[in-house]
């Protein structure tokens, strides 16, 4: 097993820039981001666990964090990620899921910070929010815009979910959501049930205009 993870880092951040540096990138709508930041407030970014590798690469070298778990594939996507310039949180729902919450709402709780995370990970199912990302934002105010990506040729990896990986000399699409306010005064259930309903739909609309 400490093959298996050595052999993915030590190869693993070279692979995913020469897979992604070939393609056209086009990045739409950050400025929902940006202005977010800009006007002070915390931002998490969530994207569906197949979709993982856009925001890694789209998103690299902006000091912002990530949520991953703990298992063995969670561990290369964290050296990999810190290697280009991300800050990990780690645990997820099935381990270390309460110490990851209290070091995401410590984040949150600052000026303008930006995490990453995957609703439905760490093993699915697939395109089903758990509620963690929704709870956060409630507590620190921060702002949930959902994410995703997609390219015109890759290769799709199926295990419980299916994970995009770009090939290479095609195009990628790496879009923003509209924010979405998490309040106090809404339960927390119908906002998790709007911000899984909005990620589907962005990725629908997304993969769209690149695959039909």
């Amino acid at each position: 097993m400490a093959d298996k993870k050595e052999t993915g880092i030590q190869f693993g951040k070279p692979l995913i820039g020469m897979l992604f540096r070939t393609n056209r990138l086009t990045m739409i709508n950050e400025n929902v981001l940006l202005q977010a930041l800009v006007d002070g407030r915390s931002v998490i970014l969530c994207c569906w666990h197949g979709r993982l590798l856009f925001p890694l690469h789209c998103l690299r070298k902006r000091g912002y964090h990530a949520l991953a778990g703990l298992h063995d594939d969670a561990e290369i996507v964290s050296q990999i990620g810190e290697k280009r310039g991300w800050h990990f949180i780690r645990g997820s729902s099935s381990s270390g899921g309460r110490e990851a919450y209290r070091e995401m709402v410590e984040v949150l709780s600052g000026t303008g910070q930006t995490i990453v995370v995957t609703p439905d990970g760490p093993q699915g199912p697939e395109h089903v929010a758990k509620p963690g990302a929704v709870k956060a934002a409630q507590k620190t105010g921060a702002l949930l815009i959902p994410i995703t990506g997609q390219a015109s040729w890759r290769w799709e990896i199926t295990n419980w979910d299916t994970f995009v990986v770009p090939k290479p000399f095609g195009r990628i699409h790496f879009t923003f959501g509209e924010p979405l306010e998490a309040g106090t005064d809404i339960p927390t259930e119908k906002l998790n049930n709007e911000l899984e309903a909005r990620m589907i739909s962005l990725q629908h609309e997304n993969d769209a205009q690149l695959i039909g």
